[in-house]
């Protein structure tokens, strides 16, 4: 293929390829880049686009691979990305937090939700999906399975 020729696909093939890489990635930024990645590719070859009866077709596989490629090192950075560190509890709050993760979660959450967000029963319940009623129940309960652990 000559260069001419291979230009002559680039003006034809780009904005399609570009629109292309664009709905494959979801984003707009890097979609230019990738598509010149694959032409450089292509020009690298030694033998260009000849012998190929669609080279349009050709370039269209290599963007969607190249999107492939992009969207899966992705995938690998966010895995490998560090978790943000866990909140610090005051020393004097950790035998409690300890405690608390004991209790069942919805025991749990209706003594956080009251006692460390103040809110009130009828919030609680809209919350936890039940009646104020349970609140009550789900805080007494739990507060006392608290005082059998903390107090001896």
């Amino acid at each position: 293929m000559q260069v001419a020729d291979l230009e002559a696909l680039y003006r034809d093939e780009f904005t399609g390829l570009v629109r292309l890489a664009r709905l494959l990635l979801g984003v707009a930024d890097g979609c230019e880049d990738l598509v010149q990645d694959v032409f450089v590719r292509v020009a690298g070859r030694p033998d260009g686009l000849a012998g190929l009866d669609n080279p349009g077709a050709y370039l269209r596989t290599g963007v969607v691979n190249a999107c492939r490629s992009q969207q899966r090192h992705a995938a690998v950075v966010r895995r490998h990305e560090p978790r943000p560190a866990e909140p610090e509890l005051p020393a004097y709050l950790g035998e409690f937090a300890d405690a608390l993760a004991a209790l069942p979660e919805r025991q749990r959450a209706a003594i956080v939700l009251r006692h460390h967000m103040d809110l009130p029963d009828d919030e609680i319940a809209s919350l936890l999906g039940c009646r104020r009623s349970t609140v009550r129940s789900l805080v007494k309960r739990g507060l006392a399975s608290l005082r059998e652990v903390i107090e001896p």
